[in-house]
């Protein structure tokens, strides 16, 4: 698997697109409703990516201004390596098996705004943007993103696509959300009339 740019500004687009169509029509305590206990709501589930996003582009910026310093330049085509096409795999729609977040990616159990949600998803997005142009020029296959011990470190290659596996997941997860949301608010209104 080789990194495509063009996919991965597409996939960016669609993330915006679909972000915004995900809280359209909710009112912010429907935002934040767990269609059942233990499950997260479309809240939870941004903020993870939010969150997510936060951490990653972190890393990936120490790893752009490192390789800048180290001179690790290239013009690929960028293969992703066998780790990433796991990591990817692990990460795109749909769920092969449940896997809990590690705790500093984690949401926080209450949500103060969750009509910051979406412009804070839109920013992290630009980021995405910011740092694939950031990224020109570099050997991407040679340069590692993450702390140098963990399951996650992986080729800057592969980076880019697994976080946008990452976020069609929860984008996934916080459309069923939604989805069981307005379904259980129109049998209560149909009941009710």
């Amino acid at each position: 698997m080789i990194l495509d740019f063009d996919r991965c500004a597409k996939e960016i687009n669609e993330a915006r697109h679909r972000a915004e169509a995900l809280v359209l029509g909710l009112t912010p305590e429907q935002i934040t409703l767990q269609p059942e206990a233990g499950k997260w709501s479309v809240a939870e589930c941004v903020l993870h990516l939010n969150v997510t996003a936060s951490v990653m582009q972190r890393l990936m910026g120490k790893a752009i201004a490192q390789a800048k310093h180290d001179n690790k330049v290239g013009t690929g085509p960028f293969r992703v390596g066998a780790k990433g096409r796991l990591l990817i795999w692990i990460a795109e729609p749909p769920p092969k098996f449940r896997m809990p977040a590690p705790p500093h990616l984690r949401p926080p159990a209450r949500t103060d705004d969750p009509l910051k949600l979406l412009p804070d998803f839109l920013k992290a997005q630009d980021e995405w943007e910011r740092l694939v142009r950031e990224s020109a020029g570099l050997d991407l296959a040679k340069i590692k993103v993450g702390k140098r011990f963990s399951p996650f470190r992986a080729r800057f290659a592969a980076a880019i696509p697994w976080m946008m596996a990452h976020q069609r997941r929860h984008l996934l997860q916080a459309e069923n959300v939604k989805r069981q949301i307005l379904s259980a608010t129109n049998k209560v209104a149909a009941q009710a009339g």
